[in-house]
């Protein structure tokens, strides 16, 4: 006996035909629910990653919220004990009353700062004093030091010879600690007396000063960890910095500490001023609010901050982390934007072939659906049940993806793009029951005549391109908006509508060639391009939805290709900006023959020293102004930095001219206006603007000029303190790097401009632009198969009935797999070709719309960058990714038997 199945079964059984357009269902929701709910919580990582990146790259002393002030504060105890319960004995009765003060202010930090801001620290130092012994070798520097009182002095230096100092009460000789380096610069042994000399043009000749302090050396001391940044904050005090000119005895200069009660009875001898900061935790940003700590550090640098109980005297303190968090928020937010608008493709795709995929389902039902229709179910009803199963196929996929989107992704972004993510089960439901139409209910030949598109459809595809015209003049006409106002919801929207509108147009544009191919195909003798070409124009299954995947597939390998080599042009341009050669030295005086020797350093092509020297007065048509004058070899520096964005043109300036030639800033030029220009009173003729000299930091307003020149204008040397090396071909940067260092010996910085461009393109908002770059070109050539494949399964009936009919007439299986080719070759040219296009604007539309100036150091907005083997490869890889889908289309798109076909059909 047989059991009659349950209605579960029968439920079961009917509505999981086809369980492949199911599982594409079920794998599409959980796909766009994913996207949808995880994307914005990577991306607030991706802006965290980014401002904790750059911060932590910072050297301290850019870094560090930092303060300085002329003369001393009110001496005392402080309130609280335990603010100077850590320092050196004397200290707190001394700065105690400072360091109550500063730790208030911290407490009053705003709470996304004060997490990241440690306890503050400060010192107290005089200006350089000329001090010398009784004798001084012929071979031994002049010493100036420069007297420092620092309340934790000692929990950073260790003895190695002698004794700590002691507070000196004006009797006696006054006792200082150096380091062991400065002291053997200096040549000063310890216990060794050094004053300051009655005649400072004659120091080793005329005796000390009457009434000036004498200076014992009392012990010498090294640091506990030299690599400290605490160092970074104060007066040269590790090592003696030595100038040397060449004209006169070196002279060598290092802080000398002495007690802090000393400190207090120098009272104003020297000049004395203070040095204070906070240190900051550059990757203590990570977790904290880039927006609310960016508004927390404005706050901290914007309000003056007293440092004496009367509160009349007070500083302020600054940081640069301000400008590099604004720029790292920038280009996080700007990658964002960009990331946004490459997603959207994607999950326009997905819901459209969630769409399609219902096409195919209620197309293999149709035959259970019309008996349920004669039988008396209204079409309410049917459309009911389709949805119930949809939302039971979409709701759960999407609340999985979305709470595994959640577990993933740490960091939070609110409940809407969850909410947002779950409500996408609900588009199966709709789709499945919207599809369903009365004519699918009846027994008609679809394919007999042409399709005839309804009004409502007319006027939706209307209204679609019409808003994608509005939103794209939109955009243009409201040109970048900045960076750090998040994600513009307009750049996302028009992209959007733009690839709808172009799917649309080249959804009407398609049948146009193969019209022209089957007026041709009737001439002639084939079978083929006859049956293919009328079918493809009589039965176009797939419609707007095949196209839009393949085309938006074809439209983000383009638009990869062109944001990325646009991306990393920016990169190289603002390496070029902060570098301003292959390598960049910094630090002390560099004199001619130090430069030449470098010159001769195998693989070095040539090298310029470059000295911001003093402020002059120009004057112009529009007024006049103090500036600074960019003193180099200009042949020379145009040489070395031929070739980069921005870079001084070889020859717009002839050295010792007459009137001097001079470039001006741009922004100077602007406010001087245009005429006759003079430098301190002295005609000059200007040649030229420049926005900035490449690898030179400082004011928009300046005066560049050659060395010789500066030095007939105002009497001054040239002695940089900046070198640009210009790096052979194959070279290795970091080995010439090395041997300049050897040549240079004295501490220095130095940057290498391949290496900085490396740290940019690593940057985490880089890197997250790269990938999701790449893997939404993956995900897009993959959901052109599912398209292919879906586009088989819609078109199998009639194709069957099609081939049926024909082989019965004798069409052998070649010519039927070329009547299938037809149906998907014609598809996949009309994506690449419709995709290029749209691939090529829809960067337009980023660099019209997204401020890409955090990409290239803060110039004027990039231009759109070509990178032909990145296009190439990239469009490569889709089109062959896309052939293979259309050959593995037309192999799998699989016909019923003759026998069937022509039982089951009456006509």
């Amino acid at each position: 006996m047989t059991r009659t199945p349950g209605l579960f079964a029968l439920t079961r059984r009917r509505f999981a035909t086809p369980r492949s357009a199911a599982i594409v269902i079920v794998a599409l929701v959980a796909f766009a629910a994913f996207v949808i709910a995880a994307a914005p919580r990577a991306l607030v990582g991706v802006v965290r990653a980014e401002v904790s990146h750059q911060i932590a790259d910072m050297p301290a002393i850019s870094r560090d919220l930092s303060a300085s002030l002329i003369g001393l504060p009110g001496f005392g105890a402080a309130s609280d004990p335990s603010v100077a319960e850590d320092w050196d004995e004397g200290a707190g009765e001394v700065f105690g009353a400072l360091g109550q003060l500063l730790a208030d202010n911290r407490d009053d930090l705003e709470p996304a700062l004060e997490p990241l801001v440690g306890d503050a620290q400060f010192a107290a130092y005089g200006q350089p004093t000329l001090v010398v012994p009784e004798s001084l070798p012929a071979d031994a520097p002049y010493s100036l030091v420069q007297l420092l009182a620092d309340p934790t002095a000692q929990q950073h230096v260790q003895l190695v010879e002698g004794e700590w100092v002691q507070p000196w009460d004006g009797e006696g000789p006054l006792p200082v600690v150096l380091s062991a380096a400065a002291a053997e610069t200096m040549q000063w042994p310890v216990g060794q007396l050094r004053g300051m000399p009655a005649d400072p043009g004659a120091p080793t000749t005329g005796g000390w000063a009457e009434g000036s302090p004498v200076l014992e050396l009392v012990g010498t001391v090294e640091a506990v960890d030299p690599e400290d940044d605490r160092w970074t904050h104060l007066p040269t005090s590790l090592t003696a910095t030595v100038f040397d000119d060449g004209n006169r005895r070196p002279q060598a200069t290092s802080v000398a500490w002495v007690d802090p009660l000393t400190r207090v009875a120098l009272g104003e001898f020297d000049d004395p001023e203070m040095t204070l900061w906070y240190p900051v935790d550059g990757g203590g940003a990570l977790g904290e609010e880039p927006v609310a700590l960016l508004a927390a550090l404005r706050a901290a640098t914007s309000t003056s901050v007293p440092v004496d109980e009367t509160g009349q005297l007070r500083v302020r303190f600054e940081s640069e982390i301000v400008t590099v968090l604004s720029t790292a928020l920038a280009r996080a937010n700007s990658a964002s934007a960009i990331l946004a608008v490459a997603a959207v493709g994607p999950l326009a795709v997905s819901v459209a072939l969630v769409v399609l995929a219902a096409a195919l389902m209620i197309r293999r039902r149709r035959a259970d659906l019309s008996l349920m229709s004669a039988r008396g179910a209204p079409l309410a009803r049917l459309r009911r049940l389709l949805l119930g199963e949809g939302l039971i196929l979409g709701i759960p996929a999407a609340a999985v993806a979305a709470a595994v989107a959640v577990a993933v992704t740490p960091h939070d972004a609110g409940l809407v793009p969850t909410i947002l993510a779950v409500a996408v089960g609900v588009v199966p439901g709709l789709a499945l029951a919207f599809t369903l139409r009365p004519s699918l209910l009846e027994r008609a030949r679809a394919d007999l005549d042409a399709p005839v598109r309804s009004k409502t459809v007319r006027i939706v595809e209307a209204v679609v391109i019409l808003l994608a015209v509005v939103a794209v003049v939109q955009l243009f006409v409201r040109g970048i908006g900045p960076a750090t106002d998040g994600i513009d919801p307009l750049v996302v929207a028009a992209p959007l509508l733009a690839t709808v509108a172009v799917a649309l147009i080249v959804v009407r544009l398609h049948p146009i060639p193969i019209a022209a191919a089957l007026r041709v195909a009737r001439r002639g003798r084939g079978v083929v391009g006859l049956v293919g070409a009328a079918r493809n124009l009589r039965d176009s299954a797939a419609g707007t939805t095949a196209v839009l995947a393949m085309l938006v597939a074809v439209a983000i390998a383009v638009f990869s290709s062109l944001v990325l080599a646009t991306v990393d042009r920016g990169a190289v341009v603002a390496a070029q900006r902060d570098v301003g050669g292959d390598i960049r030295l910094s630090g002390p005086y560099f004199d001619a023959e130090m430069i030449d020797r470098m010159r001769d350093v195998g693989g070095v092509d040539d090298a310029v020293g470059l000295l911001r020297g003093d402020y002059v007065t120009v004057a112009g048509p529009g007024g006049r102004d103090s500036v600074q004058v960019i003193v180099s070899e200009v042949e020379r520096l145009a040489e070395v930095q031929r070739g980069m964005v921005g870079a001084l043109p070889p020859g717009l300036i002839a050295p010792e001219s007459n009137p001097v030639q001079v470039v001006e800033s741009t922004v100077l030029a602007e406010s001087l206006g245009e005429g006759q220009t003079t430098v301190v009173n002295d005609p000059v003729e200007v040649v030229g603007t420049l926005e900035r000299v490449l690898g030179v930091q400082g004011s928009e307003k300046f005066l560049l000029m050659d060395a010789a020149d500066y030095a007939a204008i105002t009497g001054f040397g040239f002695f940089p303190r900046t070198v640009f090396v210009d790096v052979a071909d194959g070279a290795d940067a970091a080995a010439v790097a090395d041997q300049l260092g050897d040549i240079v010996g004295s501490a220095h910085s130095v940057r290498i401009l391949s290496e900085s461009t490396a740290e940019i393109q690593a940057s985490p908002a880089v890197s997250a632009l790269r990938f999701v770059l790449l893997a939404a070109l993956g995900i897009a050539v993959g959901l052109s198969v599912v398209a292919l494949l879906l586009v088989a399964g819609v078109s199998r009936d009639a194709r069957s009935r099609v081939l049926a009919l024909l082989r019965s007439m004798g069409l052998d299986r070649g010519r039927a797999r070329g009547v299938v080719a037809w149906e998907f070759v014609p598809l996949g040219i009309t994506a690449i070709v419709g995709g290029v296009v749209l691939g090529a604007v829809l960067p337009l539309l980023v660099v019209t719309s997204i401020d890409l100036r955090p990409f290239t150091g803060g110039g004027g907005q990039p231009s759109v960058a070509v990178d032909p083997v990145l296009s190439g490869t990239l469009i490569a890889v889709v089109v062959v990714a896309l052939a293979l889908a259309v050959v593995g289309g037309v192999v799998s798109a699989r016909t019923t038997s003759m026998a069937t076909v022509l039982r089951t059909e009456e006509d």
